[in-house]
């Protein structure tokens, strides 16, 4: 499949690139710059800018074509990376500036590129491919996750910055070009759509996909329950630290090894999944995973140890991934095309107020008490509420279908 390829190479070579760029902006403000207490503003700023933002951003994908959006970005990435390579290094407060610039370019990057490749893929590929280019994707995400991960490791500090950014320009270069090529044709409905939109505001936008939920409650609780463990991954992330260093006393190997583990597992994902939903429906897949991913998480409060951090870290990996690839497939299925950029804003929304009331919560109760542990009993809890509502819903729901299919 020609297409497949394109896209995975495209993403792969776009990815590996920023990925190290994000690396190369840490070191610069807290190493170089000094600026640990901007970066902290920063991180903060730009969560609460995106959570606003969602809504437009959304809205701005299912306006125009999804390629386009796509190679837009890069482009625009290879001009802002060429105006720092050449700016950078004049003066303190310039290349502090410049910092600050590139990290809401990387911001707004992310926030569109990913509600725009869901999108994109879905409206590309027939039905009956969704499993394999999910599949397919998930395991291209992580291994360009792990090679700039690798790459950023050797090259920052041992290089200058401005040689690390043009590497990424020349990634951007060939995104741009394998994006180019894709054979993408907006159906006529899709543009129709896209021209009503256009003679509408931003907010009428957003207003018609709530509208559009509203009545499909169920795909909006199940899409709603089946993000609580990407949730849960990202305050496991802010959790990690401090249990490694303060409640078991152990150094960075634990937390580096249990990395290499994680995304070990999250790439077997992808060959996993694909084989499962030849004979499981999509949710069904989310609900084993979910399964999976709860008693990884429990293991961890009822055994706490380095090796048992690190075998539930494989766990953690390969069940994230796998509800991930489920869940954009049932998506691909249930959502329509011209609802997808916004329904993905939105859900990517919920998930950044979910993430911060969590951490906020946990910072103010286990921590400050040296009993981090408990953070991960606390996970397990919403876990599980949500894998028990997911298999409610999903019964409900697949029952009354076959009722159906038998009275016809």
């Amino acid at each position: 499949m020609r297409k497949l390829k394109l896209l995975l190479a495209a993403n792969l070579i776009s990815t590996i690139g920023t990925g190290i760029t994000s690396y190369l902006i840490v070191w610069l403000l807290i190493d170089q710059l000094k600026q640990s207490v901007l970066y902290g503003l920063l991180t903060m700023t730009t969560m609460i800018l995106v959570f606003f933002a969602s809504p437009y951003l959304g809205s701005l994908v299912d306006r125009y074509s999804r390629k386009a959006i796509f190679l837009y970005l890069e482009i625009i990435g290879i001009v802002v990376l060429g105006v720092f390579s050449v700016l950078f290094n004049i003066s303190a407060v310039l290349d502090i500036t410049l910092v600050v610039i590139l990290i809401f370019y990387h911001t707004a990057y992310d926030s569109i590129k990913y509600p725009a490749l869901a999108a994109l893929t879905q409206e590309m590929f027939k039905k009956e491919d969704y499993s394999k280019v999910n599949s397919s994707l998930e395991v291209q995400g992580q291994a360009a996750l792990m090679i700039s991960s690798g790459l950023a490791a050797m090259m920052i500090g041992k290089m200058d910055a401005t040689v690390i950014l043009v590497i990424n320009i020349a990634t951007f270069i060939a995104a741009s070009i394998l994006i180019y090529k894709l054979p993408y044709q907006r159906n006529a409905e899709a543009e129709e759509h896209s021209n009503t939109m256009k003679n509408e505001s931003y907010w009428q936008n957003f207003s018609s996909s709530l509208q559009y939920l509203s009545h499909r409650k169920v795909l909006f609780a199940l899409l709603l329950t089946s993000f609580i463990p990407s949730i849960v991954i990202i305050v496991a992330n802010y959790l990690d630290p401090v249990f490694i260093y303060d409640y078991l006393n152990e150094g960075p190997s634990v937390i580096g090894i249990a990395n290499i583990v994680y995304a070990i597992g999250a790439m077997g994902a992808g060959f996993v999944t694909y084989q499962i939903s030849k004979k499981w429906p999509d949710m069904q897949g989310v609900i084993l995973f979910m399964t999976v991913f709860a008693l990884a998480t429990i293991v961890i409060f009822l055994v706490p140890n380095a090796v048992t951090f690190i075998v539930a870290s494989l766990f953690w990996g390969h069940s994230n991934a796998a509800i991930r690839v489920f869940r954009k497939s049932y998506m691909f299925h249930h959502v329509d095309n011209a609802y997808m950029g916004r329904v993905n804003s939105l859900f990517n929304a919920v998930k950044l107020l979910g993430q911060v009331a969590l951490i906020g919560i946990l910072t103010i109760t286990v921590v400050p008490a040296g009993q981090t542990v408990y953070g991960y009993f606390v996970l397990f809890i919403i876990v599980i509420a949500a894998l028990l509502t997911t298999t409610y819903l999903f019964n409900r729901t697949y029952n009354k279908d076959k009722e159906k299919r038998v009275s016809l």
